[in-house]
């Protein structure tokens, strides 16, 4: 881990992500390119995902893992309404073991799939994901959370109605808790217009703020919520959002000018997603395999148990 990293890493204490402080909101209009993002409604609580696919949400263990897919639902906002889904099922990622930080001071693996009981509009855009590099790429967070400044923190709080897009830069990422090479979590710093806010990087312009209507951060609702970069114009998922944190230069504050966000980086998850989403075959096309395997008999006693 980068020496750096490391020492600032034990600054700071990570909180589930509940929010986009700064940034704008946007007009939930079906041609905005965020149309796709979506609130998840868990037990009546607001988080945040994204559409990969026209029945798969994309979205933060932490939000689903445990919640029966009776309680959980997937809303979208355009000018023509309110559309919700209900969930068919939900997979966690297998690696995921909760929020209790790991020895980098981080939990990792905090990646869920919403399977949705039938599939949204074909309007609506769906995401890939982004499998390039992410060091010192600039992000935009799109998500539900509450909405805010740096130096005010959270003026209101979390709503399914409300989308909220903003940038950060990444300064740093995190590599396979379980001893792999691949990196797994994203870092960055909500930044100040000058240098005393500054948590990751050189005390330089270069490093600080986007701007005022740009720099964001995760606060109350933004959990699941996707973090997208621009790939040669085409917009990709390339994180999903899962912590925010305070440092000890702002104790106790994990949204103002000076905390730090980060969430999970998709593309070490790109395999499991995959596979996740590949298609069950029906009962009787197993049927047709096995006939075409000679397995006559065995196909004859399958049949029987199908109902």
């Amino acid at each position: 881990m980068n020496p750096f990293l490391a020492a600032s890493l034990a600054l700071f204490v990570t909180l589930p992500a509940h929010a986009i402080v700064g940034g704008l909101t946007d007009a939930n209009l079906a041609a905005s390119p965020w149309a796709g993002v979506g609130a998840v409604s868990v037990n009546g609580g607001t988080f945040s995902g994204a559409l990969i696919g026209s029945r798969y949400v994309l979205t933060a263990a932490h939000v689903v893992g445990g919640a029966s897919a009776d309680k959980v639902s997937f809303v979208l906002n355009t000018e023509a309404g309110r559309q919700a889904y209900a969930a068919e099922s939900i997979t966690v990622f297998q690696g995921f073991t909760g929020t209790m930080p790991g020895a980098d001071g981080i939990w990792h693996d905090d990646l869920a799939l919403i399977r949705l009981a039938s599939p949204v509009d074909a309007s609506v855009p769906v995401y890939g994901l982004y499998g390039g590099p992410l060091a010192s790429r600039v992000v935009t967070l799109v998500g539900y959370g509450g909405g805010g400044d740096g130096v005010n923190g959270v003026t209101s709080g979390a709503n399914a109605a409300v989308k909220r897009v903003g940038q950060n830069k990444i300064d740093g990422l995190l590599a396979d808790d379980d001893g792999g090479s691949t990196q797994e979590v994203f870092l960055f710093d909500f930044d100040g217009a000058d240098a005393t806010s500054n948590v990751y990087g050189p005390g330089a312009a270069a490093n600080l703020t986007l701007g005022r209507t740009r720099e964001a951060q995760f606060a109350g609702g933004d959990s699941g919520s996707p973090v997208f970069v621009n790939d040669n114009g085409v917009w990709k998922i390339a994180g999903i959002a899962a912590f925010n944190g305070s440092t000890t230069t702002l104790p106790g504050s994990n949204a103002l000018f000076g905390a730090i966000g980060g969430g999970t980086v998709v593309a070490s998850y790109i395999p499991w997603v995959e596979t996740a989403m590949a298609p069950v075959p029906e009962p009787h096309a197993w049927l047709m395999l096995l006939a075409g395997l000679g397995m006559i008999g065995i196909r004859y006693r399958i049949s029987g148990r199908v109902s």
